[in-house]
């Protein structure tokens, strides 16, 4: 059995005289600015601040700023294995993939003085599995599934419910009986899995394998699954090198350096100004304008600028450089075109019922060939084209291009009204008209508040289906029906996108480690994020065939523990040829990247995996 080595390499460069080090060692020179604050504007805030049980990406990198996980990134390239040790030293692999034996790093304390140790590692296992569920949308999944035991507390939630009696008891039965997480020694711990899972350090890396201090999470709310998470709901303990100062609902977050970080030292040997940046204010701002702006004036130093307003920034150039060569101005750095793993989609809601308002209406996307008949109708080239401006590649199902496992020759969605019109008018003999009739002759597509690229794709839905009907060959419902593209504040969309409330919505996905795993699992497995969201379990395909959710689910167990590339590459073609067929989703784009900073900003380096590290910024005038 082959496995990758996380080995920490060490460069070491002689240079002859005393004088010769001395340049060699010296930064570039540089003025720095005398304000070494930043204030970043974004569309949407965390959900929780508790990063077990947070799992949406406006949390994910703030959390990256004040937690830290056993292992990360690269800081410095666009390399995605998962290869630095930061809380642990190094890992040792048992050859039957089975136990992983984590060396940790001595010297670390958290926020509020708790040594950081075998310990506090075990407890944080602990408590994953006891509160990052969040009645079942919680990010421990990815770390419960594996791990030796955890599959029977996951089972306990899915069937009776997070913080049930069943979810304790399995709980409690797994935390003293399994051995799953064994302390050594102080700085030497052991996880073992119940079946060797070939991304397993990969998904340690996602901010659920963060390290909370034990004491601040047993002082507020423990680790029990009935226990309470008000305060970690708000409030934040961590080991990384800024701490949560403030954080104002619907406002800002303030984070300020904390004092003696364990990296400090070490940290600028390869980053001379780490260190630099001394408070941040993650500042909400839904306004493209006002943010544009802000960005050009200098009030701010960063933030979203979307790619609907990419030419208003973006010379077009396609040379990356260093941000100043892609800018029209001067005062603004722009990195484009750096290729992502974030995918945007639309999901069909596939539930027989919606409870639109309170009131229960039946679900027209039930029918396959309705959802079909949209898939054909899209403008795909517009999408990428005139929304994106180019900064983006049509989504071919569920795995991006360029990660392992990608099928080049899966079958892709094109612009086809002839084919959209057929159909749509066998959806009608289905008996669509009725359901169109059960929802008022309506229909209204979903998008979160100051997100405009999901804005104008949800248009871009509104007018395929516009176009359909207009189309002379196709059959018109009874009355007409009346299509609205409609903006929800991002904890409202996300609640009711969860709860099945909305009919047709866009969603997008940004990995939580790199590997088709955390594509396939996500979009495909029934007990899924998404699938649940949209009924993929119960729902029908072509010609009313039911979802082979047992087959599929067990091509997504065997691919994520397979050791042969071969054969996990064709099962993953299997599962991405079953949900493209199945049409359950609209696949709309992989972007590529569009990073804006303000000029004097300097320290951001592209990585698929990561947002911006703040520890390593620094301003210049």
């Amino acid at each position: 059995m082959e496995r990758n080595q996380l080995v920490a390499v060490l460069l070491i460069v002689v240079v002859v005289g005393a004088a010769g080090a001395y340049l060699l060692l010296q930064p570039p020179a540089v003025v720095l600015a005398d304000d070494q604050t930043i204030l970043w504007e974004t569309i949407a805030l965390p959900e929780y601040m508790d990063p077990h049980k947070n799992y949406e990406t406006a949390g994910s990198w703030v959390h990256y700023n004040i937690y830290e996980t056993l292992f990360t990134y690269p800081w410095d390239t666009a390399d995605t294995s998962p290869s630095v040790g930061l809380l642990a030293e190094s890992v040792v692999l048992s050859s039957d993939g089975l136990s992983y034996t984590f060396t940790l790093r001595q010297g670390v304390t958290f926020h509020d003085g708790t040594a950081f140790n075998a310990t506090a590692v075990q407890m944080n296992f602990w408590r994953m599995l006891g509160r990052g569920w969040d009645d079942g949308w919680g990010p421990v999944w990815m770390i419960a599934e594996p791990i030796l035991g955890g599959a029977a507390v996951e089972d306990a939630v899915y069937e009776f419910g997070d913080g049930s009696d069943e979810h304790v008891a399995a709980w409690v039965d797994w935390m003293e009986n399994s051995d799953a997480v064994v302390v050594n020694s102080e700085y030497e711990v052991e996880v073992n899995l119940a079946y060797a899972y070939t991304p397993f350090v990969s998904a340690l890396t996602y901010e659920v394998g963060a390290m909370i201090s034990p004491t601040f999470f047993m002082a507020n709310g423990g680790m029990n699954p009935n226990g309470t998470d008000l305060t970690l709901n708000e409030e934040a303990c961590g080991t990384g090198p800024y701490e949560l100062v403030t954080w104002i609902q619907d406002d800002r977050i303030e984070l300020t350096l904390t004092d003696d970080y364990w990296r400090a030292e070490d940290a600028l040997v390869d980053h001379p100004y780490a260190g630099t940046i001394t408070d941040i204010t993650i500042k909400l701002n839904t306004d493209v304008n006002s943010r544009m702006l802000n960005m050009e004036t200098g009030t701010s130093d960063g933030g979203y600028w979307p790619a609907t307003n990419a030419y208003d920034i973006w010379n077009n150039a396609t040379t990356i450089g260093t941000g100043t060569t892609q800018s029209l101005n001067p005062d603004i750095k722009v990195w484009a075109g750096n290729p992502t793993f974030d995918v945007m989609f639309l999901g069909f809601n596939m539930n027989n019922y919606l409870n639109v308002s309170n009131e229960i209406r039946e679900s027209p996307f039930t029918d396959w060939e309705l959802r079909a008949a949209i898939s054909y109708a899209f403008d795909y080239d517009s999408l990428i084209t005139n929304i994106l401006n180019g900064l983006g590649i049509q989504l071919q199902g569920p795995i991006p291009q360029g990660m392992f496992g990608h099928d080049d020759d899966l079958f892709m969605y094109e612009l086809d009204m002839a084919a959209a019109v057929t159909h749509w008018n066998l959806a009608m003999a289905n008996g669509l008209d009725a359901v169109w009739a059960n929802n008022s002759y309506e229909l209204n597509i979903f998008y979160n508040e100051g997100n405009t690229n999901r804005e104008a794709a949800g248009l871009l839905v509104q007018q395929a289906i516009e176009n359909i009907i207009a189309d002379p060959a196709s059959t018109d419902p009874t009355s007409p029906l009346v299509i609205d593209v409609q903006s929800l504040e991002w904890a409202s969309y996300l609640y009711q996108v969860r709860n099945k409330q909305l009919p047709i919505f866009w969603l997008g996905w940004a990995p939580d480690y790199a590997d088709p795993d955390n594509y396939a699992a996500p979009f495909v497995k029934t007990t899924g994020t998404f699938p649940s969201r949209v009924g993929l379990a119960d729902s029908l395909g072509e010609g009313g065939v039911a979802w082979a959710g047992t087959t599929v689910d067990g091509w997504i167990d065997d691919a994520a523990v397979e050791t042969v590339e071969a054969t996990r590459i064709s099962l993953y073609a299997d599962i991405q040829e079953a949900i493209v067929d199945h049409c359950a989703f609209l696949w709309g784009y992989q972007a590529t990247s569009f990073h804006v900073e303000s000029a004097s900003m300097n320290g951001y380096v592209f990585n698929a995996m990561h947002d911006p590290y703040f520890y390593h910024y620094y301003k210049t005038v």
